[in-house]
C-alpha cells in the first residue's frame, strides 16, 4: 500500500490555474473568458450594442455600434472595469478602449413582438371568402393603427 495524502483532494481548476497563467502569454484566455463573461458585466441592452474584439497590454477592445453608445460608454467606464475584474476574479485589464463599427454577429438578437392594439373597430358585413376577409380585416387594423 501507498502512502496516504494529507488533506483533501484539489479541485482540478484550482490546479490548472497557474499552469494556464504561465501558458497565456498573450492574454488569448483572458480575452475567452471576457467575451464570455461580455454579457453578463454589460447587461443585456449594452451587450446587444457592443462587441468584445481585442486585449491588448491589458486593455480591452470593444467595437461599439454608435458614436453615441461610445459616449455614454465612456462615462461608464470605471463601473465596467469594477465588473470585469468581479466577473473575471483578477485585475488582468486596466484600461477600456471604444472604437466605432459594424457589428459582426453570427445570431444577431430578436426583437420581441410588441402587440398592437387597433384604435378603430370596425365590424364587416359577412364575407365567404376567407382571403378576401383576411385582407380587409388587415387593411382596418392598419387603418385603426395609422396615425392622424
Amino acid at each position: 500500500m501507498g502512502p496516504k495524502r494529507p488533506g483533501s483532494p484539489t479541485p482540478i481548476a484550482a490546479a490548472l490555474e497557474p499552469l494556464l497563467e504561465r501558458l497565456d502569454t498573450g492574454g488569448q484566455f483572458t480575452l475567452i473568458r471576457l467575451i464570455r463573461a461580455w454579457p453578463a458585466i454589460a447587461g443585456e441592452t449594452i451587450a446587444r450594442r457592443t462587441e468584445v474584439v481585442s486585449l491588448r497590454a491589458r486593455t480591452v477592445v470593444i467595437k461599439v455600434s454608435g458614436a453615441m453608445w461610445i459616449q455614454e460608454l465612456q462615462l461608464m467606464k470605471s463601473q465596467i472595469l469594477a465588473r470585469v475584474e468581479g466577473a473575471i476574479g483578477a485585475r488582468v485589464i486596466d484600461d477600456i478602449h471604444f472604437i466605432a463599427g459594424r457589428l459582426a454577429r453570427r445570431n444577431p438578437p430578436r426583437l420581441k413582438p410588441v402587440a398592437r392594439t387597433t384604435r378603430h373597430a370596425i365590424d364587416l358585413p359577412p364575407v365567404k371568402d376567407p382571403e378576401l376577409r383576411l385582407a380587409f380585416e388587415r387593411l382596418i387594423e392598419s387603418w385603426g393603427r395609422a396615425g392622424r
